[in-house]
């Protein structure tokens, strides 16, 4: 994280003749409380959808960037939470426009052996780690950010509810909801 806090004070410093000082500073103060409050979070939830730290990082550079980019325009950010995470889904989704799958071939020219030293257990762990990314993929966006606030954040469900303007007990229901949704696919797929 350091290196990302690095490259985005460069950033700030070349962005600081674009606005008058109080402005500036006022800008500066909010992007640096986002920065502090969320870079670990925003990077742990883009890790979760990508998979792999170095993507997850630029990404996570790439969040702050443009985050940096609204309020240096003087935007406004009513619900800062929910915004940082919108501007981290949508610089993912933006991601996987650009990425390209590559080929078995093109791996194998690459130098990519398929035989592995993994064991057993780390496999079956894998296993069910795709497994439960893949029903979450079934489940709307909205439902995807629910669990995990709730459950990778660990954020408490009043916090959750005040972010989707819900009542606790609204929210409660909607995640009991969404997990039997989950246990349902789960049951169906694997007693079938």
């Amino acid at each position: 994280m350091l290196c990302i806090l690095c490259n985005i004070s460069g950033f700030l410093s070349s962005l600081r003749s674009n606005g008058s000082m109080s402005t500036e500073n006022e800008q500066q103060a909010l992007f640096s409380k986002l920065f502090e409050e969320y870079q670990d979070a925003i990077f742990r939830f883009v890790f979760f959808r990508v998979g792999n730290r170095h993507i997850a990082l630029d990404i996570t550079q790439d969040t702050f960037v443009r985050l940096w980019g609204h309020l240096a325009k003087g935007g406004a950010i009513e619900h800062e939470q929910a915004f940082v995470y919108r501007i981290a889904k949508n610089a993912v989704i933006d991601y996987y426009k650009k990425s390209k799958s590559s080929s078995l071939d093109n791996l194998l020219e690459n130098g990519f052996d398929p035989e592995t030293t993994i064991n057993t257990d780390e496999i079956f762990r894998n296993d069910d780690i795709k497994m439960v990314q893949g029903l979450l993929e079934d489940l709307d966006e909205e439902s995807k950010q629910i669990i995990f606030l709730r459950y990778t954040e660990e954020k408490p469900i009043e916090e959750i509810a005040d972010l989707y303007g819900k009542t606790t007990n609204a929210m409660t229901v909607r995640i009991h909801r969404i997990i039997q949704k989950l246990k349902g696919r789960y049951d169906e797929t694997h007693y079938d």
